[in-house]
């Protein structure tokens, strides 16, 4: 049993400690790494002399740490995961400048369904949803500093404030057409319906509409004697007494909007605080018989963004006690083994899983000091830092088991605390060091590349293994120095207690043979043959010709089954996938998808620079522009023409009609028996002089919010105004666009007609458009950051090793163990996203590890024993090395990041199944895979070789194990593995 490299797949990675003391006893390598083996000799010599104050600053900087990190609010940007550069995120900025001119507007919604998922146009249901709306309108305030009142919605809105007017229109046509009176002014269909002459569309209100088949032929409603209505019989059909009413045969959904612009006396907080009472009054506070209610705002997802993040934090103290314990287990083991148990160890196995978290601390302190936002994706890196940074404490415990136990072996007179922790400073320092530098460089890479949010993960997840570096080269190293010390002094007291024995009783230790040392651990000798055995075994099975191709063709079927489950992997992210499980935005994001998306997906297209429309010419070429939006139709579906459409130019036709020549009577205009002509396109005018009367005019003022004026130029009238820029929305529907890349290839095409008329300035916002993006982005993105780490962790690997094989094994090992994580998630039915991408980069760092150990552990045994030694004796040599701690990484890792399981989060998730996916394959390729490969590769080469070879191979492997054993009896190994089985 050997836990000497615990989990090595952070530590000593490709030189590793056998590699180092090659360097050493030869006398050859990298002047580098000798020179780096020098300095953290002198570095153990300095910590040990000041420990007490190394411990004392990092745990000052820490507790300032945390509390700079407790007193920081958590912040999130919706248009976080937009890769950069994406077109997407400067139609969200034109978005937002034009509804913010002055400060954040009120944008809110509601959602209404009924709770026993029938239909929302029945008379109680509607009556009730009106009482909503008049609620929401009429009692909660918003509080005005310059005027210095609280206003209703009703009383500060300017805009918007007729939106929901179609949806109260609709409840009182209905109310008077079911009373039975006759009116031919009152029309109330879907799409559009008729109020005493006003048209209005009910598609941006009503969702999950479902139509009668024949309106036209429905009966009309038959009195009985009592009054009370029945049903007629026509045509051997019972026909519904509502269609005589309305098409409308069911509505699931109905969505109330409330828009108004920023009022110079409101801060932002007022706003957020309005919408977030929306939310608190209508999802928990407003109890219903009939009607389940969903609040939406900007506001309310960054808040369920926020409460995402925070509900991981009580699941870290799961994680710390499940590495505590699974520490405390191996530590102990390690120690018994080699027969140095004490309460010490306890001590050191807690304070290694406490290091990595004040180094992350530190770390993510120092990024809020510089003024980044505190995402929350954020407080993942806890998790992270924990489960992989524990990797430096565990060697450094078992290095300095390994040197006390050769120190008790062979005393000295220069033994001390500080030369012990030189020592294992020397052999543990560039290891750490080198996983340090992997982990720094993949999340460098990852900083360059797709997302803010991925580079702000990217970042403080370097930032915080650097600084995880540091901590255990001070604080760790001088909690150990100090312990230590403790241990030292143990030994010199039983050191002399046994000498005064021995002076008593005046042994003759000559003849008896009585070392001066401690007797070998019982359960070393109870575990070593066990241990040794299972391993001969193993390794006799892998190097059986049947065993190892048969594993090889499993390799290959493993390679398919990874590509083509990444030809399988789905592209999506939704702000949805940020939210708690037990979000109310996930379900209504589920409506949504099932009603609103399929029939009515929105398009607002912003016109910046419209130019002077009394010109014929530019206006017919805007209609143009507007016609070509409304007919775009490809395999999502259709636009639904100028019934989706609300563009103001043509109300404005209409109202210029209604005008008509100055000497006609103002009894003829307000007629609204008259029939009203509309213009075609091409006929259109428009007067700049009367547009601000028409945005005036209360039936058209709603008109306001989709314009914006500014002074006239080139007018001698102060008071003059022009059109500025403006918005128009058209709609679409189909059954495809609840699939994520129909929608994609919509708003592809919505941006190629956008793109055909650049005169206009104009830009077309998605509300998904900035997670729509992603479709295009992430393949390129993923790839990119998988090359560009495997690039740099190449060039760190030959920098430390100057050998080409092992780094050549290593990168196949990382592309190989890439692919199955992506692969396998596919077929786990998790997407690719910015969060599977970032957890794939982080994954990456340490992905090569456990691989190269082996390949450069089989590369040094074939030196060792012999360019003719058998694949058995280089695979044992090899796994004696690297089985057991590859195994205790894989269940110290497993048990740490299972925590998050606990935590109803998709993020948390996502990390689970790719940490888990890169652990199990790590072990996979590194001890089952990888020693097949590489024993097919020396069969062939054997069978290769010039006959005669094979006559040779049994002597030459006796020689050098001879020469090996009796280097041993000279002087102990300089390994962390110097008790490694004997095979």
């Amino acid at each position: 049993m050997d836990g000497s490299i615990a989990r090595p797949r952070r530590q000593s990675l490709l030189i590793g400690q056998r590699s180092l003391d090659v360097y050493n006893e030869v006398d050859q390598g990298p002047r580098f790494v000798r020179w780096i083996i020098g300095k953290f000799r002198k570095w153990g010599f300095l910590i040990a002399k000041h420990a007490w104050l190394a411990i004392l600053i990092c745990l000052i900087i820490s507790t300032l740490a945390i509390v700079k990190i407790l007193l920081t609010k958590q912040a999130n940007d919706i248009t976080g995961y937009t890769p950069y550069g994406a077109r997407a995120k400067d139609e969200y900025l034109e978005y937002q400048k034009f509804f913010s001119s002055s400060g954040l507007p009120i944008a809110a919604y509601l959602y209404i369904v009924a709770k026993d998922e029938g239909s929302m146009s029945r008379p109680d249901y509607l009556d009730e949803t009106i009482q909503v709306l008049n609620f929401a309108l009429n009692n909660i305030t918003m509080y005005d500093s310059i005027s210095g009142k609280s206003e209703t919605f009703n009383q500060f809105c300017q805009s918007f404030c007729q939106i929901n007017e179609p949806v109260r229109q609709f409840y009182n046509g209905y109310q008077i057409l079911s009373d039975g009176e006759q009116n031919s002014r009152i029309k109330i269909q879907y799409p559009v319906s008729d109020m005493f002459g006003r048209q209005f569309s009910l598609q941006p209100n009503f969702f999950g509409v479902e139509l009668f088949d024949q309106p036209d032929d429905a009966a009309k409603l038959l009195d009985s004697a009592d009054g009370d209505p029945v049903i007629e019989l026509n045509a051997t059909k019972l026909v519904d007494p509502v269609s005589r009413i309305t098409n409308v045969k069911s509505v699931k959904m109905i969505t109330l909007q409330f828009r108004a612009e920023h009022k110079p006396g409101w801060t932002e907080a007022q706003v957020k605080k309005w919408e977030m009472s929306l939310v608190d009054i209508f999802e928990k506070r407003y109890n219903s018989k009939r009607l389940k209610i969903y609040a939406y705002s900007q506001s309310y997802v960054e808040e369920e963004m926020v409460r995402g993040g925070i509900i991981m934090i009580p699941y870290l103290v799961v994680g710390f006690a499940i590495m505590c314990l699974c520490s405390c287990v191996l530590v102990m083991i390690r120690a018994l083994y080699m027969h140095q148990e004490n309460g010490y160890k306890i001590i050191l196995a807690i304070m290694a899983c406490l290091t990595p978290l004040l180094a992350c601390a530190t770390a993510l302190a120092l990024m809020f000091l510089c003024g980044v936002r505190f995402a929350s994706i954020l407080c993942v890196i806890p998790f992270l830092v924990l489960s992989i940074g524990v990797d430096s404490s565990y060697l450094m415990i078992h290095e300095w088991q390994r040197v006390t136990k050769h120190m008790r072996e062979t005393p000295r007179k220069k033994d001390s605390v500080g030369h012990r922790m030189s020592e294992v400073m020397a052999e543990v320092g560039p290891a750490i060091l080198i996983s340090c530098l992997t982990n720094m460089f993949a999340d460098a890479v990852g900083s360059f590349t797709s997302s803010p949010e991925i580079t702000l993960l990217c970042t403080g997840n370097m930032l915080s293994m650097w600084f995880a570096f540091i901590y255990q080269m001070t604080f760790y190293a001088g909690l150990m120095s100090i312990v230590g010390g403790y241990e030292f002094g143990s030994d010199e007291i039983d050191k002399n207690r046994m000498e005064i024995n021995i002076a008593e009783n005046r042994v003759n230790i000559a003849r008896h043979h009585r070392p001066l040392t401690r007797q070998p651990s019982k359960f070393h000798e109870a575990t070593q043959p066990i241990i040794s055995d299972s391993l001969q075994k193993y390794t006799h099975l892998m190097t059986t010709p049947l065993v190892f191709v048969s594993v090889c063709l499993v390799y290959i079927a493993y390679l398919a089954f990874s590509v083509y489950g990444i030809t399988q992997l789905n592209i999506n992210l939704t702000a949805q996938k940020l939210f708690a499980l037990d979000s109310p935005l996930l379900e209504l994001d589920d409506l949504r998808i099932k009603y609103q998306v399929p029939v009515y997906s929105m398009a607002t297209v912003f016109v910046n620079t419209p130019g002077k429309l009394e010109n014929p010419a530019r206006l017919k070429r805007l209609n143009e522009f507007v016609r070509e939006m409304e007919s775009i139709n490809g395999t999502w579906g259709e636009g639904w023409g100028e019934l989706g459409t609300k563009y103001f130019v043509r109300d404005y036709d209409v109202f210029q009609q209604s005008f008509g020549s100055e000497d006609e009577d103002d009894e003829d205009f307000m007629d609204d028996d008259k029939p009203v002509t509309v213009h075609s396109d091409d006929k259109m005018t428009y007067r700049e002089d009367e547009l601000k009367y028409f945005l005036k005019w209360p039936e058209y003022d709603f008109w306001q919010g989709f314009v914006k004026l500014r002074n006239a130029t080139n007018s001698t009238d102060p008071e003059a105004e022009e059109l500025d820029r403006f918005f128009f929305t058209t709609g679409y529907h189909g059954d495809n666009l609840t699939i994520w890349t129909q929608r994609g290839e919509m708003l592809r095409a919505w941006r190629q007609v956008v793109d055909k008329y650049p005169d206009f300035g104009a830009s077309v916002f998605h509300e998904d458009g900035v997670y729509l993006d992603l479709i295009d982005n992430m393949p390129t993105d993923t790839w990119q950051s998988i090359l560009g780490t495997l690039v740099c962790m190449a060039m760190v690997c030959f920098v430390f090793l100057n050998n080409w094989f092992t780094v050549a094994i290593a990168s196949l090992s990382v592309l190989s163990i890439c692919a199955g994580i992506l692969g396998f998630l596919s077929w786990w039915k998790v997407d690719l996203d910015p969060i599977t991408m970032a957890a794939m980069i982080i994954s990456i760092g340490f992905s090569v590890d456990i691989p190269a150990h082996v390949s450069y552990h089989y590369y040094q045994a074939s030196i060792q024993e012999g360019p003719m030694s058998p694949p058995s004796s280089r695979l044992a040599n090899c796994l004696s090395s690297v089985a057991f701690p590859a195994l205790q990484a894989a269940l110290s890792t497993i048990l740490c990041v299972c925590s998050l399981l606990f935590v109803n989060l998709y993020m948390a998730e996502v990390f689970v199944k790719t940490m888990v996916l890169c652990v199990v394959l790590c072990n996979l390729h590194g001890l089952v895979f990888l020693p097949a490969i590489l024993i097919l590769l020396d069969s062939i080469r054997w069978a290769c070789r010039p006959k005669g070879a094979a006559a040779q191979r049994p002597k030459q492997p006796k020689t050098n194990s001879r020469q090996k054993q009796k280097n041993d009896k000279v002087q102990p190994e300089k390994s962390v593995v110097t008790d490694r089985p004997e095979i």
